[in-house]
């Protein structure tokens, strides 16, 4: 499948809060492993506020996602890095994307409690 077609898939099966706050950049896929790249957006607060600019992303975190199809699904999340001239600070915008202390998407890491329970196995897709 090309990439346009990749992007387009990503966006119908990405949660609502993903789409809302960050938009794909790049779909990639191997045989066993879908990587969907995604950058935060700029929220209209920051453009319309001329103190606060854009200080690039900080590192991207990967979140792994419900497998499609037998291959593995990570999410690369890139936020912003911002500057508050005003108040001469740096910050960034958190989102409650995985579930804490994983590095699982916060539905999947449900699912897969649900499924095996708190015991740590050798989970499928992890």
């Amino acid at each position: 499948m090309n990439n346009q077609g990749l992007l387009a898939l990503a966006q119908l099966i990405l949660p609502s809060e993903i789409l809302s706050n960050f938009e794909v950049v790049r779909v990639e896929e191997d045989p066993s492993l879908i990587r969907i790249y995604l950058d935060e957006l700029v929220k209209s607060e920051y453009k319309e506020n001329t103190s606060i600019e854009s200080k690039g992303f900080c590192e991207a975190v990967t979140i792994r996602d419900f497998p499609i199809r037998d291959k593995g699904v990570d999410l690369i999340v890139r936020r912003r890095k911002w500057y508050d001239r005003q108040n001469n600070r740096y910050f960034s915008d958190t989102y409650g994307l995985k579930a804490e202390g994983t590095r699982y998407s916060k539905e999947f890491a449900a699912f897969l409690k649900e499924l095996y329970g708190d015991d740590s196995y050798d989970l499928p897709f992890a």
